[in-house]
């Protein structure tokens, strides 16, 4: 393995506790969004007293002096860091909104979004549920910064500690990125156990770009607060492929209008060769036409011949069908007479038939009247047998009940006992963490001095990959000459004026970034030799404290 099982002990503790973290404030999240008079847009008016549309720290620390929390100035710039999620430099309200509500409730994050913004003047104070509630989510950020920092401090103490061997550790199968399953795989050969919701909790505060992964970039952040400073000559490198990936397109695009006015030309010669043959096509239309009508002349002289001898056939036809109308008349009376006598008789039939029916309906009902008496009195049996059988079944119930009330009194004295047995095993840990406190102190005495040396390696290493930083820029500033010289053979085209802005705007943007990262060297080099004064003069307090207040350990 890349760390010793004692870093990767450490490594696991820091993860979780950036976990829990993240859990209490989605708690307390959730009680602030369950607040009837908290509205995020009146509490983004609160903190921003000067109506810029945009929060700084100083309005986020004078909120804080409100509420009586005083934070310092890395544990505020950090708070301003966690509420920029686009990092951008400014907190706008999307970016208050998206920190404030709930993340894990929908349904309280959408009751909080939709109530009704009321007005509040400036340097009033929200109701105070809602004013506790907001500082209370402040403050819990900034517990969250002091544990963190703990946990850092002690895994960075560890002498074979690098981050990228940290990440190697958690990516196992070598995908170049973290996913969940790897970080839970990581954590159960570590010993520790992670909830899906813990876990999820992890990757909201780790995953800045919300992309489900979490790259080296984004574990260096969160396990050392250092920012990648290749992320910027990524850009500038993405930026030059996209810039390519224009021009071949551009490219591309004219060949396509080439080809289009190829093909313009060729479909204009098809139209006329069409036109052509349209016209010889009329033509020959215009004679089958002629011959057509001289041909319908003659069929309508038959037509009228033919109508004539119609005629004629019709009237002898009508007069037949007078003649036979007339017999049928005659047949008809003869029938309507034998249809009156037979109606009589059956007249007589039916009065015959309907009496002998009222006679055996009479029979009918006395039938059903025995029946009925019978089956009521079935019925009256069934209602005591089910009587019987629901008394049964409620004895059957009430020996369950007894049942269930005997197994939870053996469940709650086993629980008593294993109350017991874990209060044993807490004291039993709470001693063997400070015997290791005792022995790391007597290792840090012994390891301030590798300290010194390592830091000074860390300073040559820094000012190597400065220099490296700054031949890859001049690298990218030929990049950007032979663009020009690819620029000066595409001039014809008037989509390749916009190709010559966005040129002349990197490269100013480029000779921007070579200035800043020149500035931002020789400030980090200042900053650094302050802080390992700093760190020095801490440290023998820090190790004092840690004696006293012992971190936690998780199974």
């Amino acid at each position: 393995m890349y760390l010793s099982a004692r870093t990767q002990g450490r490594l696991a503790n820091l993860i979780i506790t950036i976990a829990e973290g993240e859990k209490k404030t989605e708690m307390v999240r959730q009680v602030l969004a369950e607040q009837k008079m908290f509205e995020p847009y009146t509490a983004f008016r609160r903190l921003d007293q000067l109506r810029t549309g945009e929060l700084t720290v100083s309005d986020i620390v004078e909120f804080l002096a409100d509420n009586k929390i005083y934070p310092t100035k890395v544990q505020s710039d950090y708070l301003f860091r966690r509420l920029d999620l686009n990092r951008d430099g400014r907190i706008t309200y999307p970016d208050f909104v998206k920190a404030i509500l709930p993340k894990e409730d929908s349904r309280l994050r959408q009751i909080a979004s939709l109530r009704d913004s009321y007005y509040i003047e400036v340097n009033m104070l929200l109701p105070t549920e809602v004013e506790w509630g907001l500082s209370r989510v402040f403050q819990q950020e900034i517990q969250n910064y002091n544990s963190i920092t703990a946990a850092q401090e002690i895994l960075t103490t560890s002498a074979d500690f690098t981050s990228l061997d940290a990440f190697r550790c958690i990516d196992q199968v070598y995908l170049g990125y973290i996913t969940i399953d790897t970080l839970q795989d990581f954590l159960r050969q570590n010993g520790a156990k992670l909830s899906f919701d813990e876990l999820t909790a992890f990757f909201r505060v780790v995953d800045s770009d919300e992309d489900g992964r979490i790259s080296y970039s984004e574990l260096l952040e969160a396990l050392t607060f250092v920012p990648d400073f290749f992320q910027q000559e990524r850009q500038i490198a993405n930026e030059l492929r996209r810039s390519r990936e224009r021009i071949i397109q551009i490219e591309r695009e004219r060949e396509v209008l080439e080809d289009l006015k190829k093909s313009r030309e060729r479909v204009e010669d098809l139209r006329r060769s069409r036109e052509r043959l349209e016209y010889m096509q009329d033509l020959k239309r215009s004679r089958e036409r002629i011959e057509q009508l001289d041909e319908l002349r003659r069929s309508r002289e038959r037509l009228d011949d033919l109508r004539r001898s119609r005629e004629r056939l019709e009237d002898l036809k009508k007069s037949r069908e007078r003649l036979s109308q007339l017999e049928e008349l005659k047949r008809s009376r003869q029938r309507m007479e034998e249809l009156e006598e037979l109606k009589k008789s059956r007249e007589r039939q039916a009065q015959i038939d309907e009496l002998r029916k009222s006679r055996e309906r009479l029979e009918d009902l006395r039938k059903s009247r025995e029946r009925l008496e019978q089956l009521e009195q079935e019925r009256k049996n069934q209602e005591k047998i089910e009587e019987l059988r629901k008394s049964r079944s409620r004895i059957e119930e009430l020996q369950k009940q007894r049942r269930k009330v005997e197994e939870l009194r053996t469940s709650q004295e086993r629980l008593e006992q294993l109350k017991k047995q874990k209060e044993e095993i807490e004291l039993r840990r709470s001693q063997e963490r400070l015997e290791d406190l005792r022995k790391s102190r007597e290792r840090l005495e012994q390891i301030e001095a590798l300290r010194q040396s390592r830091e000074q390696q860390r300073a040559l290493e820094e000012l190597r990959q400065s220099r490296e930083r700054v031949e890859q820029l001049r690298k990218s500033q030929l990049r950007i000459e032979q663009l020009e010289n690819e620029r000066k053979v595409l001039e014809r085209s008037r989509q390749l004026e916009r190709v010559e802005r966005e040129l002349e705007y990197e490269r100013q943007r480029s000779k921007e970034r070579l200035e800043r990262l020149e500035l931002e060297a020789e400030l980090e080099r200042r900053a650094r030799d302050r802080a390992l004064e700093y760190e020095f003069a801490t440290q023998s307090n820090f190790v004092q404290s840690r004696i006293y207040d012992t971190p936690k350990r998780y199974k």
